[in-house]
């Protein structure tokens, strides 16, 4: 019989993950985790999610069969709240995510990674247009399982891994100096995801259609 997984293993296992973002920054900070949902059914994958105690951080937990298979640590930017039901935990987290010290947090380390954003390249008539080639970048909610609609400024959680020269003309709106077919190679070659190409693999996003 498989042993239960608690909430001090999750912890442990965001804990062992955390040197793979901070290297050896905020030891202190590695396991000040609280969970704050539980999903999953029985013969399924259970998913654990836990915010950081006070940092814009969030976690993810995957539990296979009886054992801890994933443990991700990611941002907690404006974005990753729920739009329609944004819950006491959640609104606190934006106003830390909001803040100066936030903001400061997230530009330093490398909390999003490119498969956390898509992207859609303008045609090479809108290029033609335009006088260059640009792109739109859009965040993904909820590690990655759901596209989201986000009207800020997004460069200083992604500019780390942005083509050389691209940078942010307006709010998830970029130039490129390459032409379309490069600048979507180069954008896929860094491990960004073109929207065209994003399936959401998230239960509950599946249901709702």
């Amino acid at each position: 019989m498989a042993q239960k997984i608690t909430t001090a293993d999750c912890i442990k296992a965001i804990s062992d993950t955390w040197p793979q973002i901070f290297d050896e920054d905020l030891p202190q900070e590695a396991s000040k985790w609280k969970r704050i949902s539980k999903r999953g059914k029985k013969g399924e994958p259970i998913e654990r999610v836990f915010f950081h105690k006070s940092l814009p951080l969030q976690a993810l937990v995957v539990e296979t069969d009886g054992a801890i298979t994933r443990a991700t640590i990611r941002g907690f930017a404006p974005f990753d709240a729920n739009e329609d039901l944004t819950t006491d935990a959640e609104n606190e987290m934006v106003e830390r995510a909001d803040s100066h010290a936030g903001v400061d947090f997230l530009s330093k380390y490398p909390c999003y990674q490119p498969s956390d954003f898509l992207f859609r390249m303008c045609t090479e008539e809108e290029a033609q247009q335009e006088g260059s080639t640009w792109y739109e970048l859009y965040p993904t909610s909820d590690f990655g399982r759901g596209e989201c609609e986000y009207d800020g400024q997004v460069d200083y959680f992604i500019s780390r891994y942005l083509p050389e020269g691209d940078g942010e003309a307006c709010e998830g709106s970029f130039t490129s100096a390459r032409s379309v077919t490069e600048a979507t190679a180069e954008l896929l070659r860094l491990g960004f995801i073109a929207s065209s190409d994003f399936v959401p693999t998230s239960r509950s996003v599946g249901e709702d259609g």
